[in-house]
């Protein structure tokens, strides 16, 4: 792809007090390698130990680093990206927290990395700007390069027009948006939430999956992001003689598995209360299954981040209590520590049943990773209805998170399931997400963005008075 410009909060890797680089956290390098070639340039923070480095090479990524002051990592950062922006595309804003100081910092971070794109793009180059945490960025980059093609990438979920609106600043983040040539979301329910809230807040108007603004039409679309199949798939078989060892400290019949990181969002207290309640019942036997739940921790300093943590450790302890097997052993393995990605592969080749019970997820990639590492072709899924991959993933077992005696009954179906039926859901599962791995998401996401054009509304038939090209500002302008 040349003349690619990968704009993401972070970059690959991560400058470390030392100067070494180590690979920085989440796998969106992973996700683009097929077309991130030799040159392609890439815009990001390389941590908080990078100063103001130059401009690098590595891995044959041209990477341009973006300084973050402490002050503007706090503000831009864990302030108005995780503290605001995620509970409320999450729909779990627990609190307002509409800091003036937080939404300041991350404009000014915003306007950074787009003036870094406008120096160094090339001229008819393609941009490709990630996530919630640079929703500005692509009006800014507009307003200066419009020679670019812009798209953005939404990798968690929108709200709903109305949640949305709670955000003071809703229009500006709106407008930043709308810069781009293409919107892309995870499922179509995303969606329809960013196209009425367009609609409601600077009226937008649709026709399909074309947005048009005054004169001017963006290319708003679904693109559901998935993962190396063929590279899961290897780690899959490479754990086997893991799993087996898995299963053999274990010593059950039936092993339920979660993995997820510590965030509110991920409704692992309720798939443990699920499962305590069914040993209560004497529906499983403590004997006889158990359940892994491994919680990697996360924005540590986040005041509801501990909160999660503490309720999800003392519903572990007292489920373990109430429950104690005759040798001493607990039914609930807890643990809270990363691992990588072979031991997550040997966890994944052990289950029984991987247990997703997400209250909302743009994707959840973990349940891919689960499907793709099964060549077995054996294994349950049960998924939150939540859960973007819930609409790519027919032959899960869908369930309502909210709904604790429906993850009660999928568990008990997991573990009595014949062999039979779930081979067939496997089977089909697997050939979803071999057929729509991430490599075709990149692929199919950049080849739109590189084939828009200028389209105009009165094109569409839609323009009407609104198509007066004067009546669009600097910002708000998509060609």
């Amino acid at each position: 792809m040349n003349g690619l410009v990968v704009v993401a909060n972070r970059l690959p890797v991560e400058v470390a007090a030392d100067g070494q680089l180590t690979t920085s956290p989440g796998g969106l390098a992973s996700a683009l390698s097929s077309v991130t070639t030799p040159g392609t340039q890439w815009v990001g923070w390389a941590g908080p130990d990078s100063a103001r480095m130059p401009p690098f090479e590595h891995a044959g990524l041209q990477l341009h680093p973006v300084p973050l002051s402490t002050e503007e990592i706090e503000r831009y950062y864990a302030g108005f990206s995780n503290a605001v922006l995620w509970p409320l595309f999450h729909g779990r804003l627990r609190r307002v927290e509409l800091n003036r100081a937080w939404w300041h910092a991350y404009r000014i971070v915003n306007r950074r990395f787009a003036s870094a794109v406008c120096r160094i793009a090339p001229i008819g180059g393609t941009v490709w700007v990630h996530d919630y945490h640079l929703l500005l960025v692509p009006a800014m980059i507009r307003a200066k390069r419009p020679d670019l093609r812009v798209g953005l990438f939404l990798h968690i979920p929108f709200p709903n027009a109305q949640l949305f609106s709670m955000l003071p600043w809703r229009t500006a983040v709106i407008e930043g948006m709308l810069g781009a040539e293409v919107v892309g979301f995870q499922v179509p329910d995303d969606v329809a939430n960013f196209v009425a809230a367009a609609d409601r807040l600077v009226g937008s108007r649709s026709r399909g999956h074309r947005l048009f603004d005054g004169a001017h039409v963006v290319d708003v679309d679904a693109f559901p992001i998935s993962v190396d199949f063929g590279h899961w798939t290897a780690l899959g078989d490479q754990a086997e003689t893991r799993a087996k060892q898995h299963r053999v400290d274990l010593a059950v019949d039936t092993v339920f598995l979660g993995i997820d990181r510590l965030d509110y969002t991920k409704g692992i207290s309720h798939r443990l209360r699920a499962f305590g309640e069914l040993l209560d019942e004497g529906r499983l036997d403590a004997e006889k299954c158990a359940f892994v739940q491994v919680a990697v921790p996360t924005r540590t300093d986040v005041p509801a981040y501990e909160d999660e943590r503490d309720e999800v450790e003392a519903l572990v302890a007292a489920i373990n209590a109430r429950h104690q097997r005759t040798d001493g052993s607990r039914p609930l393995e807890y643990t809270d520590t990363s691992l990588d990605e072979a031991e997550v592969a040997g966890w994944f080749r052990a289950a029984d049943a991987l247990v997703i019970t997400s209250l909302a997820d743009g994707m959840n990639l973990v349940a891919k990773e689960f499907v793709a590492s099964r060549t077995d072709v054996d294994g349950t899924l049960i998924l939150s209805e939540f859960a973007g991959a819930a609409h790519d993933l027919d032959g899960a077992l869908i369930v309502n998170p909210y709904d604790i005696e429906a993850i009660k009954r999928s568990l008990v179906a997991a573990a009595t399931m014949p062999a039979a039926e779930r081979t067939s859901r496997m089977k089909t599962m697997r050939a979803s997400v071999q057929l729509n791995d991430v490599h075709r998401w990149a692929r199919t996401f950049l080849e739109r963005v590189k084939s828009s054009t200028p389209v105009r509304a009165v094109d569409l038939g839609l323009a009407g008075d609104a198509a007066d090209p004067a009546a669009s500002d600097t910002v708000r302008t998509i060609r």
